[in-house]
């Protein structure tokens, strides 16, 4: 009997339906989270790709000591001689507008406001300016200049994904403990449907190593099964979402091309799931034939 398939679990069992479907729920909800930890992290990384490089010259307002186009065009001049920078040009009053309405509306007047002189700098992303200092040399011919590191503006919103990212990877865990939980469940609940014949097959010279295989195979299958399914759907939902998210014109989000590269370690899921769900029967079953001993 050693070395033979012992046929304890009938194929036809509720539990082959059930425990399937359980699995394919939680890795369901696995592939979810890890999704967003990892479209999390692109969308920071591609957005600190972006502003790598760009700064921004803010003159005095009008009430500060306005500047004229000739001065403003002397800042111009000194920072394309500055050297790293690849361009500066100054935002013009449409795209300030558009930039305030969220704050202040569509109909707001935004041209009786006392606007500064804004001043965007494309840098070599190799090439590191230092604020203070170009601010110093500004100063030389507008007094008060202000010289900002987009990069910096990042700080806040770098700190808020981590720790959503860190939540999402904790989902992750937990979805994992409770897949554990569910299969040690489940394989208790086998070895109690049939506790009897086990324990004959078992006392009459079957190894407790074949039947841990048994029950190992057989939750090998179901946790292949369920993986597969959970691992589709979820791939499904997050390509859908994706499709409506490039609907957004969002610095925030990452390319579509990016995010389904990153998401590519996935196609493996259904292959860990079922050797997670493998090797959690087969310890448990393991130990509950010990304690018969």
């Amino acid at each position: 009997m050693i070395g033979r398939h012992l046929n304890l679990l009938p194929r036809g069992a509720l539990s082959n339906r059930l425990v399937p479907s359980i699995i394919a729920v939680m890795v369901l909800l696995l592939t979810l989270a890890g999704a967003s930890a990892i479209a999390i992290e692109r969308s920071l990384t591609s957005f600190q790709a972006e502003l790598a490089g760009r700064y921004t010259v803010e003159l005095p307002t009008a009430e500060a000591g306005a500047v004229d186009e000739e001065t403003v065009a002397r800042v111009v001049d000194l920072l394309a001689e500055t050297e790293g920078v690849l361009a500066a040009e100054v935002v013009p009053l449409p795209t300030m507008q558009r930039l305030l309405e969220p704050w202040l509306g569509r109909d707001a007047a935004v041209g009786d406001l006392p606007l500064p002189v804004l001043i965007d700098i494309v840098a070599n992303p190799e090439t590191r300016l230092e604020p203070a200092a170009l601010a110093a040399r500004i100063e030389t011919i507008v007094k008060g200049a202000r010289v900002e590191a987009a990069i910096d503006s990042l700080d806040e919103i770098a700190e808020v994904a981590g720790a959503i990212e860190g939540g999402a990877y904790t989902v992750v865990a937990l979805v994992a403990f409770c897949l554990v939980a569910a299969v040690v469940f489940a394989t208790s609940a086998g070895l109690a449907a049939h506790h009897g014949i086990i324990e004959i097959v078992h006392q009459i010279g079957a190894h407790e190593r074949a039947v841990a295989r048994e029950f190992a195979a057989h939750f090998l299958r179901l946790g292949l099964i369920g993986g597969t399914i959970g691992t589709l759907a979820g791939g499904l939902a997050i390509y859908g979402l994706a499709l409506y998210a490039t609907s957004f014109d969002s610095p925030f989000l990452p390319a579509m091309g990016d995010l389904v590269g990153s998401l590519l370690p996935l196609i493996v899921l259904p292959v860990l799931v079922g050797l997670l769900t493998m090797a959690t029967a087969g310890i448990t079953v393991t130990r509950a034939l010990r304690r018969m001993v």
